[in-house]
């Protein structure tokens, strides 16, 4: 392997590079030792570099971590969360280790396991890192289920999560003293096969409550045709009985143009004979209930007179 080898293998590790790495691909010890002295590269931890001056950056200093560790080292629960993308700010830097082997990085907090299976290892944006999976079950532990909640929604919408590969994870880390997964056990038990986390927090929200409140699961995204044979979309529909729930979420509707839309496809639907019901991110949980319960319950009136 050539310099230029070991700057593209630098690059796809965000500009970081271990010594046995640099070792393996046949660079000599003294060559590394020219390289730091020269300044062409610069140590980022003990026994890891930064190759060609690359900018520091959070990702980088958490490859350095991983690299530093060894390669059964990967980032994971809220620092796991944080590549996964779903949450913005991780605080001190995680990682997990296999297996009995100690490790010890300073600044870094090391968490051990026995249990790592092959599907439990992933690499995202360059970065070693615990599967989506596995990173929500290790960063769900004393949180609040609702919080973990929205975490899986996001891992679903955004990487196309497998519920079903999440209820495998958690089975294979649960059990008689072993770690508390009761958050992420409650968050998915209301999460039922063929679960679609929607476009918002805001629509899985509303489906959670109807679901709690023992109401039949509504359709999402349910497409109707208009007047003049175009095509529009209720966020939450209950299409025998022509109730359509639209939820006001400020990220999707902020804007004047989206709000004038919303209100002509809403006196379409009217229009149309659905009954059109709206739902703020203000408005309670039992507010929603109440109005889809007396909705249907209108609806079912109707039919019988």
């Amino acid at each position: 392997m050539d310099d230029h080898d070991l700057v593209e293998l630098a690059r796809r590790q965000h500009g970081a590079i271990a010594r046995r790495q640099a070792l393996d691909a046949g660079l000599s010890a003294a060559a590394i030792k020219r390289r730091v002295a020269a300044g062409s590269w610069t140590q980022l931890r003990q026994g890891v570099y930064v190759v060609g001056g690359a900018p520091p950056t959070w990702e980088q200093s958490v490859v350095g971590c991983c690299l530093a560790g060894g390669d059964d080292v990967l980032s994971s629960h809220r620092t796991g969360a944080r590549v996964w993308g779903l949450v913005a700010a991780d605080g001190r830097t995680e990682v997990l280790v296999a297996g009995d082997r100690r490790v010890r990085l300073p600044g870094v907090r090391v968490h051990q396991t026995v249990l790592l299976a092959p599907m439990d290892r992933a690499v995202r944006d360059g970065i070693p890192v615990t599967s989506l999976a596995r990173t929500l079950v290790d960063v769900s532990q004393r949180q609040d289920p609702e919080v973990v909640g929205r975490w899986i929604d996001a891992g679903v919408r955004t990487h196309g999560l497998d519920l079903l590969e999440l209820r495998s994870c958690v089975a294979r880390l649960s059990g008689p003293g072993r770690r508390d997964l009761g958050p992420i056990q409650q968050a998915l038990a209301v999460r039922l096969p063929g679960w679609e986390p929607g476009d918002s927090a805001l629509e899985v929200r509303a489906l959670l409550a109807l679901a709690r409140a023992g109401l039949p699961a509504p359709v999402q995204q349910h497409v109707v045709r208009r007047a003049d044979g175009g095509l529009a979309r209720i966020d939450l529909a209950y299409p025998a009985e022509r109730i359509a729930i639209e939820l006001d979420g400020w990220d999707h509707h902020g804007r004047r143009s989206a709000f004038d839309a919303d209100r002509i496809r809403r006196n379409e639907l009217t229009l149309l004979g659905w009954d059109v019901y709206q739902f703020t991110w203000s408005m309670s949980d039992d507010q929603l209930v109440r109005t889809v319960r007396a909705a249907r319950t209108r609806a079912a009136d109707r039919r019988a007179s």
